[in-house]
């Protein structure tokens, strides 16, 4: 069996990031780049090593990252150099001459998929060289020193290079002894120095996903990403791990209607310890009464152990403009759509940091993009739980605790009727539907993103 390993680089500085800190280490759905970026070749079985070249304070840091997220793939983490060409260099020295075949990875590529893996690990092992790379959809225009078009190479014949980039471990060590010998110190990837040296690369098709976080408008893009990705997985398929809810415990907060009631209806499907509590149970939770919920979890953790999953479905919606809305009513809205969610945290977070894990997941909508006519209290709530879920989940991502959001669009539920009366069949999605894909955010990993169901 060849032994494979891997050299992620994250040395960069983040200039063009304008940020206080490197990109590679900035929160993205509620982990840093680097660790998403890690998790991928850490699940990946045909590698065996990683190696991660950073900055010299920053050591330490990734050696954190190795601790809390079970990296246990990583091997070393040391210093790189002042140029990629250098921290490449340093890295692959490190790899040791039992090294059959070497990828090198960007650390802020985080959407790495594992086909773009296993193509280049088999295509290295026939090629000894290979690069990920998809078309482009630009026309590329070569402009001279003056600023006048020089050439426009034809488009079917470019490509645009990512990573990871795949070799022989000795090629690619010859590669870069050669261009230290010729005096060659900037170049920008590991390719053009196999090819300096006439060995052919070969190319196989990455993901237009596959990008590289470099300004600040590509974390929003990668968020978003992030978002369609986990809505994504489990897309047509039964192959989600649904074997993870089994017997976990579950407090569904206003499963007595609605999505809630359907998502109670599907959770015992995979449980017996699925509890629903409302202003109408027994006993009684009123989201926006601290000491209710502060007594209903009592009440819970005195019939079980521990609480893996709590679920918030309650919500209101008042359809006015802002003139009309009265004093109470924006009141009610606020404080059912984010001061709930607030007040449940504050006593839920207690109980998952002692007992190590739990996943806290909010209901929100659609409206959370754009405030309309009639909808500013529950719009603006709406976006407020966004933003809240993001934060929330980068102050408890280290002990173990996912907080995210589940966002349907318009649901056929007794508190839409209310508010719009009988809709045109087909307009709305169904309940059972919602709760059903709901499930899809429960098996996730990820923390801080919003789950859109349409």
């Amino acid at each position: 069996m060849h032994n494979i390993k891997a050299v992620i680089l994250a040395s960069g500085t983040g200039t063009r990031f304008n940020d206080d800190k490197p990109k590679q280490f900035v929160k993205l759905a509620g982990l840093p780049v680097i660790v998403h970026t890690l998790k991928v070749f850490q699940s990946f079985g045909t590698i065996s090593e990683i190696i991660v070249v950073t900055q010299a304070e920053h050591v330490e840091l990734v050696w954190e990252y190795v601790y809390q997220y079970g990296l246990d793939k990583i091997v070393k983490v040391v210093v790189g150099g002042d140029s990629r060409q250098e921290s490449s260099r340093i890295g692959i020295y490190c790899c040791g001459d039992d090294t059959d075949y070497v990828l090198v990875h960007d650390a802020v590529r985080p959407f790495v998929t594992n086909k773009i893996l296993a193509d280049l690990i088999a295509a290295a092992q026939i090629h000894g060289a290979v690069d990920t790379v998809i078309h482009s959809a630009d026309t590329i225009v070569e402009v001279d020193r003056d600023g006048f078009i020089k050439r426009i190479p034809d488009r079917s014949a470019l490509r645009r290079g990512q990573t990871p980039q795949a070799f022989a471990y000795r090629l690619l060590k010859c590669a870069h002894e050669q261009a230290v010998s010729d005096g060659v110190e900037n170049s920008t990837d590991e390719c053009s120095l196999v090819l300096r040296m006439g060995h052919k690369v070969f190319v196989v098709e990455g993901d237009e996903q596959n990008i590289k976080i470099t300004y600040p408008i590509d974390l929003h893009i990668a968020d978003k990403l992030f978002q369609l990705k986990t809505v994504l997985i489990g897309e047509g398929c039964g192959e989600l791990d649904y074997a993870r809810l089994k017997d976990k415990v579950f407090l569904v907060v206003g499963g007595n209607s609605g999505i809630g009631l359907k998502l109670v209806e599907q959770l015992t499907n995979y449980s017996k310890n699925v509890f629903s509590f409302s202003r109408s149970s027994a006993p009684s939770l009123d989201v926006s009464d601290f000491d209710s919920i502060k007594t209903a979890l009592k009440y819970l953790l005195g019939q079980v152990d521990k609480i893996d999953y709590v679920i918030n479905c309650s919500g209101d919606l008042i359809r006015k403009n802002v003139e009309n809305t009265s004093l109470e009513e924006w009141r009610h809205l606020y404080d059912t759509n984010i001061n709930g969610n607030f007040y449940l945290a504050k006593a839920v977070i207690p109980i998952f940091k002692k007992q190590r894990g739990g996943h806290l997941i909010f209901i929100g909508s659609s409206s959370y993009t754009r405030g309309r006519e009639g909808y500013a209290a529950y719009s603006s709530s709406k976006a407020a739980l966004v933003n809240f879920c993001q934060a929330l989940s980068e102050e408890v991502s280290r002990y173990d605790v996912k907080v995210n959001i589940i966002s349907p669009g318009r649901v056929n539920t007794p508190l839409r009727l209310r508010n719009f009366g009988k809709e045109a069949p087909g307009t709305l999605l169904d309940a059972e539907y919602v709760a059903r894909e709901s499930l899809k955010a429960l098996t996730s990993d990820s923390t801080g993103s919003v789950f859109e169901i349409i």
